[in-house]
């Protein structure tokens, strides 16, 4: 009796002590299931890296225990309209489970440099590398970190409407200058004259304008302008415009009216401002004049001198030039009258007289500039004078032809009361 009382008893303190370990290991079962043993950080963080740079994406889970690991990129795709960052589209995209990567991108790999360390480490960040990841448990319900990352990426200047290197307009003409750039973040956008003797900050546009509207462009306009896209993100990018006011033949004649004479030498010349530069020549009485007299001088990348040599060799060289400048935008001409210059002589002879002694007799010569005598040469003699007179010369006045005259009467008085 008293052994079957203890068996019973054994038995009791048995089953008692069973059901309380089945009871225990459910338990246990339960816990690992919801993971309330897991400590998981589940902190959001954001990443920033430039491309082709390297990024740890890190992942702590103090006791894994028997769930798994699992990393994902989610991408969002926009449909269109003004979608919210929640409304938009998601893509799942597996890339590690239970340590083993599963992307098709070489670039993706694990490290666990220490317990409970679960990081995904990206080499060469490219810009397709942007956007949401997740680290996950698979506990019930499962336990998620989300990381952001944002992926630097330098400015690129983006032709829409591509410009070309140089640009060659005519004056007067509209222009426009586009400077589209892309990046991350969005590039700010300033334009920089790069001529060395310009620096007219008001004509540039306003700041961040990726459009250079110029409604009429001129000649002032620089001649080298510059593009820059910015967005503190090495290295800047620019772009460089060079831009040729073109412009139809000015000709400018400095003297056009040259007088000159026979057997003289006479340079005629002609300044020419144009771009692109003209062909300059001269004609005459509609025929071209050779090139082997013409000199010609460029100043600089719009002005020229030419300079045409005349030698006079008869009158047919006298008479009416023209300079003539042409390009493709247009033909200008000016005119230089080449004149033979008159000379106009006017011969005015005047007779001096002196007093010899009676037996002195005087013949004179009507000849220019000669003296006869058939006396002695130490007696009497006369002295006749004469003066030239051109157009450019002192001309003697009516008062001073009489006075001349009266000068003379009285000497011829004289002479003949001495005679007697």
């Amino acid at each position: 009796m008293h052994c079957l009382t203890l068996l019973l008893f054994i038995g009791t303190i048995y089953v008692s002590s069973s059901r309380s370990e089945i009871q225990r290991t459910i338990d246990d079962d339960d816990e690992d299931l919801f993971g309330s043993l897991v400590a998981f950080d589940i902190t959001i963080e954001n990443y920033t890296v430039p491309v082709s740079g390297k990024c740890i994406l890190t992942c702590y889970i103090a006791e894994v225990r028997s769930f798994k690991v699992l990393w994902q990129k989610i991408d969002r795709i926009n449909q269109g309209g003004n979608q919210t960052f929640d409304e938009q589209q998601e893509q799942l995209t597996l890339i590690a489970f239970d340590g083993t990567v599963y992307s098709n991108k070489d670039h993706y790999r694990l490290e666990s440099d220490y317990v409970g360390s679960y990081n995904l480490i990206i080499d060469r960040v490219n810009e397709d590398d942007q956007g949401e990841y997740q680290c996950q448990i698979n506990t019930e319900p499962r336990k998620t970190k989300r990381i952001f990352l944002t992926v630097q990426v330098p400015p690129r200047i983006v032709d829409f409407r591509p410009n070309p290197p140089l640009i060659s307009i005519r004056s007067g003409i509209s222009l426009t200058l586009l400077c589209r750039a892309e990046g991350t973040p969005l590039p700010h956008i300033r334009w920089r004259i790069r001529d060395i003797d310009m620096n007219r900050i008001d004509s540039l546009p306003p700041e961040n304008s990726n459009i250079w509207f110029i409604s009429a462009v001129t000649t002032n306009f620089p001649h080298t302008v510059e593009c820059i896209a910015d967005n503190g993100v090495l290295p800047a990018s620019n772009r460089i415009f060079t831009i040729s006011v073109e412009i139809p033949p000015i000709v400018m004649i400095n003297n056009d009216l040259i007088q000159s004479q026979l057997y003289q030498n006479v340079t005629l010349d002609c300044s020419i401002l144009s771009r692109p530069l003209a062909r300059i020549y001269w004609e005459k009485n509609g025929q071209i004049i050779d090139d082997s007299k013409m000199t010609s001088t460029q100043i600089n990348q719009t002005l020229s001198i030419n300079q045409l040599k005349v030698q006079i060799n008869d009158d047919d060289d006298f008479g009416k030039y023209n300079c003539i400048a042409e390009n493709i935008h247009g033909r200008k001409e000016a005119f230089v009258y080449l004149l033979k210059e008159s000379v106009v002589v006017t011969t005015l002879t005047t007779k001096k007289y002196q007093r010899y002694s009676k037996n002195s007799s005087l013949r004179f010569s009507s000849s220019r500039k000669v003296l006869r005598s058939t006396t002695l040469p130490t007696k009497d003699f006369y002295i006749e004078r004469e003066i030239h007179i051109t157009s450019s010369s002192y001309r003697l006045s009516t008062h001073h032809r009489l006075k001349n005259l009266l000068f003379i009467s009285l000497l011829l008085c004289r002479l003949r009361r001495t005679d007697r």
